[in-house]
């Protein structure tokens, strides 16, 4: 994309868009479907390096990898690029609502 192609979008679909946001969807995928990073770039054909990067917003996602995912896991392009849930499978996507609250009940600060 180029960046004036870029400007055009709101600042909600940029903020979709960036490497960490994605790395965060992918992170939920991967930990929804039980897997461990490695064998996540295993399934995928990638080196492992790779996948962590995705993950960690490092690396901006390939679309060989992003179909990739859509063609092994029922995910969306829609998710994975732009955060939609809505087209996602549903036992999928309340795995990966579970794990969400999950995260958010952790990061919650303890009374004492």
């Amino acid at each position: 994309m180029l960046k004036t192609d870029n400007a055009r979008l709101s600042d909600h679909t940029r903020h979709q868009m960036s490497p960490e946001q994605i790395g965060r969807r992918l992170a939920l995928l991967r930990r929804a479907l039980g897997l461990r990073p490695s064998e996540m770039a295993d399934l995928l054909g990638i080196p492992r390096t790779y996948w962590s990067r995705f993950e960690g917003g490092k690396r901006a996602i390939s679309d060989t990898v992003a179909a990739l995912l859509v063609e092994k896991f029922g995910v969306t392009l829609d998710f994975i690029i732009l955060g939609r849930w809505d087209k996602l499978p549903l036992d999928l996507a309340e795995r990966m609502r579970e794990i969400e609250r999950s995260d958010q009940a952790s990061s919650l600060p303890k009374n004492s």
